[in-house]
């Protein structure tokens, strides 16, 4: 595998990810509600219009029309009203119930996230068709655990520079509720990328399809 040249690919990308990550505790309020969006204000910050399965500050909508909204923190549902609040006690690595199938929207930007956990210790990751492994920073490892720098080492290219890249095996990854296990992984000293990526090590044993800004992953 020629690592330089996968990670010279996705340098720009790498370079314009944004991390939302929730707060063990997270208080949601609904400014303004419509169909498939919503105005939500998350822990006293700027108020923000997002569609339905976009994630803002850690919280995402999951269905919204002009009475009632449904958001959703580290798998944990709660459904809202206009002009109420609530305030949401995420648990750190709670299961999500697993599935055969799930539909994602892309983002403002026109990316795919969701919510997902690695050997069960809770992340976002970046849909990423164009890198060939799942990648994690160096960082993320460390924050949930991964004794990563006894696996293969080589280079990847990233927007900081050349970094060490090591590669090893995961034994479980869910995203979003589809859990495949014994997933080949990337992890790159430092802080790049911001927002773990998940690459074709993960994807290509589902089927994808997309349909405007959605996309359905199923297992095979």
């Amino acid at each position: 595998m020629n690592c330089r040249t996968l990670f010279l690919i996705i340098t720009t990308l790498l370079a314009h990810s944004i991390s939302h990550v929730a707060s063990a505790d997270t208080t949601i309020e609904t400014i303004a509600l419509f169909n498939d969006k919503a105005m939500l204000s998350v822990n006293g910050k700027k108020a923000k219009i997002i569609k339905v399965g976009e994630t803002y500050e850690g919280v995402r909508l999951i269905s919204s029309n002009t009475d009632l909204a449904e958001v959703e923190v580290d798998g944990k549902r709660e459904s809202l009203a206009l002009n109420s609040a609530v305030i949401l006690s995420a648990t750190l690595g709670t299961k999500v119930e697993p599935k055969d199938s799930i539909q994602i929207w892309a983002d403002a930007n026109g990316f795919f996230r969701a919510p997902g956990t690695i050997n069960g210790a809770p992340l976002e990751f970046l849909v990423d068709t164009g890198a060939n492994l799942v990648v994690l920073s160096g960082d993320q490892a460390d924050r949930i655990g991964l004794d990563y720098k006894n696996g293969t080492r080589s280079y990847a290219v990233t927007a900081s520079g050349t970094s060490p890249m090591y590669a090893i095996r995961l034994d479980q990854i869910s995203f979003d509720g589809l859990e495949l296990n014994n997933i080949n992984a990337g992890i790159i000293d430092g802080a790049f990328p911001i927002t773990p990526l998940l690459g074709m090590t993960f994807l290509s044993r589902l089927d994808m399809t997309r349909s405007g800004d959605m996309m359905e992953l199923k297992k095979r």
